[in-house]
């Protein structure tokens, strides 16, 4: 079972193993090629696309941030600061969507929204 077919959790407990496994499951492999990446981004972020292929966009962008490659440069510390903040965009996209964010507390404004009638 994914991550998208498991009964829900409660809010504030995510399921990371589960996520990286799916993610690991779509791995690109060598007979994906650019054309392939191309028609899998182009469907994402431009039309309709199939939930294999947005793991597969997922899969391509966290491994561009190196999420899962060390990020030290052994020798060039702007190169090690360089990736960090690849690898930090990379962290904020994993997070947005393995966690889910507090509701809003209702304000004494939202609740009395209505406007008063004037007579």
């Amino acid at each position: 079972m994914g991550w998208l077919r498991r009964r829900p959790k409660p809010l504030g407990d995510p399921d990371p193993e589960a996520f990286f496994e799916d993610l690991r499951r779509a791995s690109l492999g060598e007979r994906y090629t650019a054309l392939d990446r191309t028609r899998d981004f182009r469907a994402v972020f431009f039309g309709e696309s199939t939930p294999l292929q947005g793991r597969r966009v997922l899969w391509q962008i966290l491994e561009w941030c190196r999420l899962f490659r060390p990020v030290s440069a052994p020798g060039d510390p702007h190169e090690t600061y360089r990736r960090d903040g690849e690898r930090n965009i990379g962290l904020k996209v994993f997070m947005t969507l393995n966690a889910e964010p507090e509701p809003a507390p209702l304000t004494e404004t939202a609740v009395n929204e209505a406007p008063e009638e004037r007579t």
